[in-house]
């Protein structure tokens, strides 16, 4: 077991405190989200899955990958088995999308900052096995289709809190300023430090520099195997994620987002890029 000391070296402290945030905060960010994301899953496999046999064999493969990585208190927090009670997992992470006082949320670790790194930790892993076994399952072109579904879903979800926090009441709100603020929001939502190395009325451009996601699957699978997802999904998905908030904002025919340098696919940082279209 890790002492207090060696948890809080982990980079996630560090991206915590360039954005401000405090691990009592933004545990709920990734437990709840960690719910949510399941939740996800499995309407998508209802939707784009007809056999139940290929829905449970991806379900089951997916609990069983994070049972054999030896996250322990995640596993005894959700009840994960080396033959995984699906159905029994799936409750509790129901119950913890929908409930921030339920007691598995604290109970990932001894104390608050155990607790939230191992939440972090369980999403980074629970997200590699997800496009992983529907690549296995569905081949690479369904998975990828459901799972950038997936992280779409994340990015519409969030966007009416968002709106208010800014004001957005139509279209006709959204400038690039609003729009670089926006860009902020959702990646510091996640801990993520952001930077802006260029901003004016038609281009703004921002670095990430600290990912606490990519940091702790690459700590926990090695670089070469966490990238062998991140290499097939985080491009495409990323775009996506930001072109469903242009469109969903009613702004898709006036700006264009890209990101063009990801850290978790080799560069050394991630960096977005929004211009206004001409």
């Amino acid at each position: 077991m890790a002492s207090r000391e060696e948890v809080l070296k982990n980079p996630a402290f560090t991206a915590l405190k360039q954005v401000g945030h405090k691990p009592e905060d933004d545990i709920y960010t990734w437990s709840q989200g960690l719910g949510f994301h399941n939740y996800n899953l499995l309407n998508g496999l209802k939707e784009n899955v007809k056999e139940p046999s290929v829905r449970e064999a991806v379900l089951n493969d997916i609990w069983s990958f994070l049972y054999s990585v030896g996250l322990e208190r995640a596993n005894k927090v959700l009840g994960i088995e080396k033959k995984p009670n699906v159905d029994k997992i799936n409750k509790i992470m129901t119950d913890i999308m929908n409930d921030k006082k339920h007691p598995a949320i604290l109970g990932m670790g001894d104390y608050v900052e155990e607790a939230f790194l191992n939440w972090v930790k369980a999403f980074a892993l629970y997200d590699f096995a997800a496009y992983t076994y529907l690549e296995k399952h569905l081949g690479a072109k369904e998975a990828l289709r459901i799972y950038m579904g997936l992280w779409e879903t994340f990015s519409l979800a969030a966007l009416e809190q968002v709106k208010e926090t800014l004001g957005i009441k139509s279209a006709t709100d959204v400038d690039m300023d609003v729009l670089g603020k926006l860009s902020r929001i959702y990646w510091e939502s996640i801990a993520a430090p952001y930077r802006v190395t260029k901003h004016t009325k038609d281009v703004h451009e921002a670095e990430i520099l600290l990912c606490p996601y990519w940091e702790n699957m690459k700590a926990l699978l090695g670089e070469e195997k966490a990238r062998s997802m991140t290499l097939k999904t985080e491009a495409i998905t990323s775009c996506n994620y930001y072109d469903a908030v242009l469109k969903a904002l009613g702004v898709f025919d006036k700006f264009t987002f890209t990101m063009d340098k990801f850290a978790c696919c080799g560069d050394n940082c991630c960096r977005v890029r929004i211009e206004h279209r001409k």
